[in-house]
Order: structure tokens, then C-alpha cells, then sequence
């Protein structure tokens, strides 16, 4: 594209100091936002600002957007926390819809509608007012939906040799059904509690039992973050040696009152538990270890921790060994 000297002297004039800025504010919102959102900046391309000039609609020399960035976060629900971490660092001067209550849209209408903040880099304390915040920049804020069509259509509506108003309806029909979709993560405490949905089968039953007892009983710092991967571990040992919840929150409970179990530190739950059922439930799991075939994969990790006696022979390794069928 043929760029007049005197825009892109007006672009060359603004480049570099956005530069330092989109640097400053990348280093303030990834060492600040949670690790489940994502970043991502950029610098407004020569041929992209020429164009934004020759709409008329901009004054060249402060383009709202000649930086921009997104945070993107989970879903809706997140949304405020991300304009907070904003605020902490930014003076929002306006934004995009005005009000999160009120919109342009109609009802059948799926236009393009992300929240976008204009902001400025606040004054540190620590520092002299610099040049860095006379800048206006573009903070979009959107989830993980959101941003996900944004990418996949991106070409559909905006490139190409044609307009095609079919390729157009496609892609705002999806965006039509990502949105219901979010509105069912943001209620579905609402939507899982109407009567059509109020069941449960006998496997979420299991591990509800299972992660309560673990939940309720259990030092939180002893548990790790991922428990319902824990829960689906133990239940699928208990199901392979066929022993009952109940009897292993009871030889755990013995082994705690005696001093061990729960007490123990060098051991994680899952370690606990089998040293327990080890313990209380000798028979039934010798027999299992004898076992060719059960149904899954339920082999035990046994580890020299355990002290479940000694390790089975042929152990690659003397420190564990996964013992059992499968």
C-alpha cells in the first residue's frame, strides 16, 4: 500500500515512545494477572494507521489505539476482576460499551461488542510524571469464548477477494451460540439447580462421598489442588480390591487415632490410603495382587515410604514398584 511522507512521518513520530509503553504495560499485566488469563499486545501497523487516518474519524496524533492489548480471562464472571487489576495501575478515561447495563444492540444483533477500557498509565509515586502517560491506550477485555471467535472468523468477515454475506451470517450465528454458551457458565449454579437437571448417578455419588470425607477431614495442606483427580485415583483402587468407601475412611481413622495415617508427613493421601488398607485390609489386598485381570487399570503404587513389607520382586527400581493386574 502507497503511504504519504507526511502520515508516515506522523507515525514514525508516535512508534517508539508506544514501544517503551506497550513494553511497561506487558511487564505490569503479565506479572500481575492471574495464570489462567492470557496477554497478549501490539503496535499498530504503518499501513493499519494509514488507514485509520483516512476514515477521518481519528486525531493522528493521539490514536486511541495505536497500542492495544487484551486480557483475556475465563468467563464473564471474571470480567470485573480484570477491570480492577486495570485500574490498579491505570486511570480508565472512558470505555466501550459506557454501560455494562445497556446496550446498542437488538435483540436478533450479534455485532462485535467486547468491553474496551481507554486508559492512561498512572503516575508512580516513586517516579516523575513522563511522557509514557499522556498516552492513551486500548485495554479489550474478553473471554476465552470470545477471543476463540474473534481468531476463527477473523478471516471469514475481514479478508478475502469478496464480501459474502452467507460466510457473515456464519460466523455471527456462531457467535449467536458462544454467547448462549456463556451465559450457561455464568448461571449455572441457577441452571444446574432447575428441577429437569436435579439427578445424580451412582459414580458422581461415589466421588462426592469420597472428596467430602477428604475435604472435611483432611489438612487442606496436605491435599493437592487437583482433589477430584485424587478422589478418581482411590476410587478406582477401591473398585479393583473391591473394599467400601467406609472401610477405608475407617482403617484411615484407626491408623490417625494410633498416631499414624493423617499424622503422617512423609506420605501424600494417596500413600496414606494404601498403607492403610494395607494394614486393615491385608487379605483382600494380597488378593488382589494376585489377581491376572480386574476391570481398568488398577495397578498400586507402592513405594519404600509405604512400609507395606518388602518390595515385590523383579522391582526395576527399589525405591517403587506398581504391582497388581493390568
Amino acid at each position: 500500500m502507497k503511504i504519504t511522507n507526511s502520515i508516515r512521518r506522523l507515525y514514525d513520530d508516535q512508534v517508539e515512545l508506544n514501544r517503551i509503553l506497550e513494553s511497561r504495560v506487558r511487564d505490569l499485566f503479565e506479572s500481575q494477572k492471574r495464570a489462567s488469563w492470557f496477554y497478549h499486545g501490539r503496535i499498530k501497523k504503518i499501513e493499519s494507521f494509514a488507514q485509520k487516518v483516512e476514515t477521518g474519524r481519528m486525531d493522528p496524533e493521539h490514536l486511541e489505539d495505536f497500542f492495544a492489548c487484551s486480557l483475556v480471562v475465563e468467563n464473564r464472571r471474571s470480567i470485573s476482576d480484570a477491570v480492577e487489576l486495570v485500574e490498579r495501575f491505570c486511570t480508565i478515561e472512558y470505555r466501550r460499551p459506557p454501560d455494562p447495563e445497556i446496550t446498542h444492540k437488538r435483540p436478533e444483533w450479534f455485532p462485535f461488542d467486547d468491553l474496551r477500557l481507554y486508559a492512561r498509565l498512572r503516575v508512580s509515586e516513586a517516579a516523575e510524571p513522563s511522557p509514557l502517560n499522556d498516552v492513551t491506550f486500548e485495554v479489550q477485555i474478553k473471554t476465552f469464548l470470545q477471543h476463540a471467535w474473534g481468531v476463527a472468523t477473523h478471516e471469514l468477515i475481514y479478508k478475502g477477494g469478496e464480501v459474502s454475506w452467507a460466510r457473515a451470517r456464519v460466523a455471527y450465528q456462531i457467535k449467536a451460540m458462544l454467547e448462549h454458551a456463556e451465559v450457561s457458565i455464568s448461571g449455572v449454579d441457577a441452571i444446574a439447580a432447575s428441577a429437569m437437571l436435579k439427578a445424580s448417578d451412582e459414580s458422581t455419588r461415589r466421588e462426592n462421598q469420597l472428596l467430602h470425607w477428604l475435604e472435611r477431614d483432611w489438612d487442606a495442606e496436605l491435599l493437592p489442588s487437583d482433589r477430584l483427580r485424587l478422589t478418581r485415583t482411590l476410587l478406582q483402587v477401591l473398585e479393583g480390591v473391591e473394599i467400601s468407601i467406609e472401610d477405608l475412611i475407617t482403617a484411615v481413622s484407626a491408623d490417625t487415632e494410633a498416631g499414624q495415617g493423617m499424622n503422617l508427613r512423609n506420605l501424600s493421601p494417596y500413600g496414606i490410603a494404601i498403607r492403610s488398607l494395607f494394614n486393615h485390609q491385608a487379605e483382600k489386598m494380597h488378593t488382589f495382587l494376585r489377581k491376572k485381570r480386574v476391570r481398568g487399570n488398577a495397578r498400586l503404587l507402592l513405594t519404600v515410604e509405604m512400609e507395606v513389607g518388602r518390595m515385590p520382586t523383579g522391582a526395576k527400581d527399589e525405591r517403587f514398584q506398581f504391582v497388581g493386574p493390568g
